[in-house]
């Protein structure tokens, strides 16, 4: 299976295949590195930077202590969003979600109601 690279586009490595949201899900059990889902294309996820992980673990630590004893939950990038009406799958850096979370069906790794999403930018 070919993922699509990261580079700018027009680039000789740029590559994309198209799969259904199912055979995404198969291959992200095993793989090494995380790949966004967006309408049948599978993207590789760059690898995050010390500055990028420290600005994701300060950003859920804020979040976990001003939620505190509230109904909202925070979540890091391990959980994946699933935005059905886009057919796209994604991991942001933090999540927050207001009472429980809405899994995708049977699945315990889409959540399907985050109320805030963050994602950190940088280099």
């Amino acid at each position: 299976m070919v993922i699509a690279s990261t580079n700018p586009p027009n680039l000789a490595s740029d590559t994309t295949t198209r799969c259904t949201p199912d055979e995404y899900r198969a291959m992200e059990e095993t793989a090494e590195e995380r790949h966004e889902y967006c309408n049948g294309e599978i993207i590789a996820m760059p690898g995050g930077s010390p500055a990028h992980s420290r600005i994701a673990v300060d950003t859920t630590t804020f979040l976990n202590v001003a939620l505190r004893d509230t109904n909202f939950q925070t979540y890091n990038g391990d959980l994946r969003i699933w935005i059905p009406s886009f057919n796209h799958g994604t991991y942001p850096d933090v999540m927050v979600i207001d009472g429980e979370p809405e899994f995708n069906g049977s699945r315990t790794d889409e959540i399907l109601n985050p109320l805030l999403i963050v994602e950190v930018l940088s280099l």
